[in-house]
């Protein structure tokens, strides 16, 4: 073998080898190319499943105690305990409102100077009534100075000043003797302030107007184009005229 064919045959050797190598890299690049798109694929599906598989747990019936961890059943040993909360909380809240209103009946007999067997008398008639306790108060000083024998001119009777005439309109079964009692003479006298208030839709202004001066005294002057008005309302109401 001669010198230039042993050269050719060591070049066509090389590239059969380098053709060689150069085959095994494209095939170790498929093979891994391949095992990457299969775990991929494998990836995809196990997410898949995971998903189906919590659908169908939510569908399907949910255990007990999952129920009571959500708090949508309370377990049997804790219902005694939770009635018992709830049975402190609402006593706490009865007694946190008794507190407020023992409070308010204060504050009221300090601020009208009555007695605090009185001021819970109109206070709590007041309220049963669903009326505010200042305005009821306010009428009471401004019509008796909170004396309940109190007797005017043209013979208004008790704390409200109530006529007898009017009294029976309210109550058939009403006699003067009743207008002298507190706890009567109250609840008759805020039924007829109701009644103007209602005749003038809610116009506390021309209520007191009419309970002070007569419901027809008043329409009179309205229909004259006249000022009912007399200071009445006024020194009730002060600032909240």
């Amino acid at each position: 073998m001669n010198k230039k064919t042993f050269w050719l045959f060591i070049e066509l050797k090389t590239r059969s080898l380098l053709r060689k190598k150069r085959l095994r890299k494209n095939w170790i690049k498929r093979l891994m190319s391949r095992l990457s798109n299969l775990v991929f694929a494998l990836t995809i599906l196990t997410c898949i499943f995971t998903v189906m598989h919590e659908l169908l747990q939510l569908k399907g019936p949910v255990s007990l105690h999952t129920k009571i961890l959500a708090g949508e059943i309370t377990s049997d040993n804790e219902i005694p305990v939770i009635a018992e909360a709830k049975q402190f909380r609402l006593l706490a809240m009865k007694r946190e409102a008794q507190i407020m209103q023992e409070r308010e009946i204060e504050h009221y007999a300090e601020k009208f100077s009555v007695n605090a067997g009185l001021a819970r008398l109109i206070y709590d008639i007041s309220v049963d009534e669903k009326l505010e306790p200042d305005l009821i108060f306010n009428i009471i000083r401004e019509e008796s100075r909170f004396k309940p024998n109190a007797v005017g001119k043209a013979g208004e009777i008790g704390l409200m000043q109530l006529k007898y005439g009017t009294a029976l309109c309210i109550d058939p079964g009403g006699t003067p003797k009743k207008l002298f009692d507190p706890a009567y003479n109250i609840r008759i006298g805020i039924k007829h302030l109701k009644d103007h208030l209602h005749f003038y839709r809610g116009d506390t202004r021309l209520a007191l107007l009419a309970y002070n001066r007569g419901r027809g005294r008043i329409n009179h002057l309205l229909s004259s184009g006249v000022n009912p008005a007399n200071g009445y309302a006024t020194r009730v109401l002060g600032d909240n005229l």
